[in-house]
């Protein structure tokens, strides 16, 4: 069901997107679900000129468990790479769930250097949705030391193999753990990892320990949940989320940062990894721009 997304965006084919959606479905983009064809359709408009504004759309990474398929697309032109990340919960041909978490601010930034007359090159777009109503939770892991939270074994599905399931322990770890120590046997100097549009680890931009530095900087009393793992023998996708404390001009307020992230591994070493936050729903959500 994933190539039904690839050939909306390749072949602008609406047809056969349009008939694996049933009224029922949903379809997340913006940080918010929409329902029944008028608003489905109203969302593949936009996709549809959203990638006359690309080059090329290429599926750089995919994962497929049981009715569950996702991939990571990027939508490049001369000047820009952009990328999102679909997941396709599908049963009997129909698509039952359909998320996307997309780039925006990179979106934004190339599609007003296009041709949308009365926006300029700034992190706006005309048809981007409200994210849907957020409540947070009053909870400090401060106050829980003994308490044990949710590891990848505790979502992930139990036919993964031993070997997915440690080395994703290991990822989790850095990134929930502030493991510093542990980013060198997970990751090498030909690694490709993204945060939305900035490549790590390369001339010119932070390395990957520099930015998890930065990141527990910047986001106080960070807490990392786990929401969804989806893996196979050599790909993963996990959803996770980031509450903290954010330091913004009307003082400090709690946030949470939805993060999508898909990994590609091979001989116990990441080789690729790819992060998406929707800049655009979190701005809109609490008021102030992504920290990164």
């Amino acid at each position: 069901m994933l190539s039904t997304i690839q050939q909306l965006l390749e072949k602008q084919d609406t047809q056969t997107l349009t008939a694996a959606l049933l009224h029922s479905s949903r379809w997340l983009l913006g940080e918010r679900l929409h329902y029944g064809p008028i608003q489905q359709r109203g969302l593949m408009a936009n996709w549809l000129d959203i990638t006359t504004h690309f080059e090329t759309v290429e599926l750089c990474a995919k994962v497929q468990s049981g009715d569950v398929e996702a991939g990571v697309f990027c939508l490049s032109s001369a000047s820009t790479t952009t990328y999102f990340i679909a997941q396709c919960e599908h049963r009997n041909g129909a698509i039952k769930q359909l998320l996307q978490w997309v780039d925006s601010a990179s979106l934004a930034a190339h599609y007003n250097t296009k041709e949308a007359p009365g926006y300029d090159n700034s992190m706006s777009l005309p048809f981007w949705p409200e994210p849907d109503p957020l409540q947070l939770s009053e909870f400090d892991p401060q106050l829980h030391l003994k308490t044990t939270h949710a590891g990848i074994n505790d979502v992930v599905a139990s036919n993964t193999s031993d070997k997915s399931k440690a080395l994703l322990s290991q990822w989790w770890q850095v990134w929930q753990g502030f493991d510093t120590a542990g980013i060198k046997e997970l990751y090498s100097d030909a690694t490709h990892i993204s945060v939305n549009s900035q490549v790590l680890n390369k001339e010119g931009s932070p390395s990957v320990s520099s930015w998890l530095t930065q990141l527990e900087g910047k986001l106080h009393r960070r807490y990392c949940q786990l929401e969804q793992v989806i893996a196979d023998e050599s790909n993963a996708l996990v959803k996770w989320r980031i509450d903290a404390d954010l330091k913004t001009d009307n003082g400090l307020i709690r946030v949470r940062l939805p993060i999508a992230t898909m990994l590609t591994f091979k001989e116990n070493k990441i080789v690729s990894e790819y992060w998406v936050v929707d800049s655009i729903a979190f701005e809109k959500r609490f008021g102030a721009p992504l920290p990164f």
